[in-house]
């Protein structure tokens, strides 16, 4: 079988405090007691450390291009749900709002039909 180069195909730019940020979440989820979230963490913290690239804009701005997998952004996702998990309260219900929302819409289809 011939090796295939396969890109990750989402690719993010973060600025140096924003990439300093994630690494920080990461890193406090490391030291959790969270086995499932530590474990991913610690992979993505080492992917991000180690694939990253470091680049200069036309503005001479550096940023930190970063590519993931759909299934490492889907980590990613829930790493940084758990993370602030005690830190928002809600007080709104958006799944109500969801719902009127998407039962105004399918009567508007339904009119214009």
């Amino acid at each position: 079988m011939a090796y295939s180069k396969r890109i990750p195909p989402i690719k993010i730019k973060l600025n140096i405090n924003e990439f300093n940020k994630l690494n920080e979440i990461l890193e406090n989820i490391i030291n959790s007691d969270n086995e499932l979230y530590s474990k991913k963490s610690a992979k993505l913290k080492e992917k991000l450390l180690r694939y990253s690239v470091p680049i200069k804009n036309e503005n001479e701005e550096t940023r930190v291009d970063i590519r993931l997998y759909n299934n490492e952004i889907v980590d990613l996702f829930y790493i940084l749900f758990y993370g602030i998990e005690d830190m928002i309260s809600v007080e709104t219900n958006y799944f109500d709002v969801l719902m009127q929302v998407r039962e105004k819409i399918k009567e508007e289809k339904m009119a214009n039909e």
